[in-house]
């Protein structure tokens, strides 16, 4: 099983090296690693170029945002799985592939996710999320683990890549694409749930910054029109607030399903 590991990039000097060195250091050897550069004018080509003789693929050039660097990478990637290592984020440890082939290898699922360590780099506090219950009330409420998902190759191909009509939000509106109108809950697309920390990701990057609040509200609320009618929307979020605690009580939820339209 091959991966593909893919990092964008751009004047990330700060924190690249160590990010490199989270891939080149795994335990198992059956990956290609990919960096797609946005044409940085510090010194992040300087630290990639030290390691480029491990590097198999490095794209440097202008690009109209993230998410149009993450579609170059998939274009370049020639993996059963693609993974995309944020420049700021690392490998939790130097096991993740090997443990994560052993619980895939028998698998073809398109959808691999584990759980994240996050950290809070202003104030030093270190969480870890789980993302073990996908459904209507998560996808409305989180931003799913593509910090943590390994993608089978050919779900690009079956469902379409990232979407460049948004600059933070496309990541969750990929996931909302394909598991709400493509109908996850029936089948048609496969998902493995691998049950251990995949990365530490790190808080602070571009949909975080305060200076793009408003501008991740306005593609938040843009993204869930799409997807959700007024009505549902309000349903989900009372469900979220006051009956979340519930949800795990088999006798509540065959309750509650059809108010929520949905099985939780």
């Amino acid at each position: 099983m091959k991966f593909s590991i893919i990092t964008v990039c751009k004047n990330a000097e700060a924190t690249i090296e160590n990010t490199i060195l989270s891939v080149l250091n795994q335990a198992y050897c059956d990956y290609e690693y990919i960096i797609v550069d946005g044409v940085s004018t510090d010194k992040t080509l300087d630290i990639v170029n030290k390691y480029r003789g491990n590097i198999a693929k490095i794209i440097s050039e202008t690009d109209s945002g993230l998410y149009d660097a993450m579609n170059k990478g998939i274009n370049a990637a020639s993996g059963e799985y693609l993974f995309f290592l944020n420049a700021d984020d690392r490998f939790i440890d130097d096991n993740v592939l090997a443990n994560t082939y052993i619980k895939a290898k028998n698998n073809k699922a398109e959808l691999l996710y584990g759980d994240q360590v996050f950290k809070n780099n202003k104030s030093g506090e270190v969480t870890v999320r789980k993302h073990n219950k996908l459904n209507k009330i998560y996808l409305l409420k989180n931003t799913p683990c593509q910090p943590a998902t390994f993608y089978r190759s050919d779900v690009f191909s079956n469902y379409g890549n990232f979407s460049t009509n948004f600059r933070l939000v496309s990541d969750h509106e990929w996931f909302l694409r394909v598991f709400l109108h493509r109908k996850f809950d029936c089948g048609l697309i496969s998902s493995l749930y691998l049950g251990f920390v995949i990365t530490e990701f790190n808080s602070g990057g571009l949909s975080t910054s305060p200076e793009h609040t408003q501008r991740l509200n306005e593609e938040r609320n843009k993204m869930f029109e799409m997807y959700f009618s007024p009505a549902e929307r309000a349903r989900l979020e009372f469900a979220s607030k006051y009956l979340r605690c519930l949800t795990t009580m088999p006798v509540v939820s065959h309750v509650l399903n059809p108010f929520l339209g949905f099985k939780l």
